[in-house]
């Protein structure tokens, strides 16, 4: 049941007719129901003005790897604030393998950004 609703709701995230309310919807109820095979989908909405905080709230929950390896690649394309939660969202996930990606933005030439990596690393660092 939930793979015939994971299907749909992906479907949606690919419609370019289906309108922002509905891709938002999409993405917190993949919050719930989500796994890897629902994150390319959701990883174009990253770079997404409206729909990046949904994308974001979707793969934070989600097992394995997928995420972080969405997020991760979503880096180098996002700026300002998009940038900044994609970071925040790999510092929610506390995945130790964000580590190298997240550390590129420690000195990025925006204090925003380099502060949010700052922070993400202080999360994503084992304890000593």
């Amino acid at each position: 049941m939930q793979a015939t609703e994971q299907a749909k709701l992906t479907a949606t995230l690919k419609d370019p007719q289906a309108s922002i309310f509905a891709k938002a919807k999409a993405c917190q109820r993949l919050a719930v129901i989500g796994d890897e095979r629902a994150v390319p989908a959701i990883a174009p909405l990253l770079s997404d003005e409206k729909l990046s905080v949904y994308a974001r709230f979707a793969l934070e929950p989600m097992p394995g790897q997928a995420p972080d390896n969405a997020l991760k690649s979503a880096l180098p394309n996002l700026q300002g604030n998009l940038l900044i939660g994609a970071i925040n969202s790999l510092a929610n996930r506390r995945s130790p393998h964000s580590i190298d990606a997240v550390s590129k933005y420690v000195h990025d030439k925006d204090p925003a950004v380099a502060r949010a990596a700052m922070e993400a690393m202080a999360k994503l660092r084992p304890p000593l």
